[in-house]
């Protein structure tokens, strides 16, 4: 069906069935592509564990903390996303 098609069978869709159409197409919006595979949660990373990752000094990751995306978790701990610090050496290299 090309998407013309789609978007006029949409505006065919009866006024007290539109609430179970949006319902439907954001359940099937939520789902991943069935090519796509599913990622592995994320990990966070305390700075040693993320220097050890990047091979740098934890005080490399203390003055970059904000261009690798840390997490503060309180006024004291901070934390870095494997999967950005991974992106960081990717795009760094």
């Amino acid at each position: 069906m090309a998407p013309a098609d789609a978007l006029a069978a949409l505006d065919a869709v009866p006024r007290e069935q539109i609430p179970a159409a949006i319902a439907r197409l954001s359940a099937r919006l939520l789902q991943p592509p069935p090519d796509e595979k599913p990622t592995a949660p994320d990990e966070l990373l305390t700075p040693d564990e993320a220097a050890t990752l990047l091979r740098v000094d934890r005080r490399f990751l203390y003055k970059h903390a904000k261009e690798l995306g840390a997490t503060k978790l309180s006024r004291r701990k901070l934390r870095f996303s494997r999967r950005r610090l991974i992106r960081y050496l990717e795009n760094h290299r």
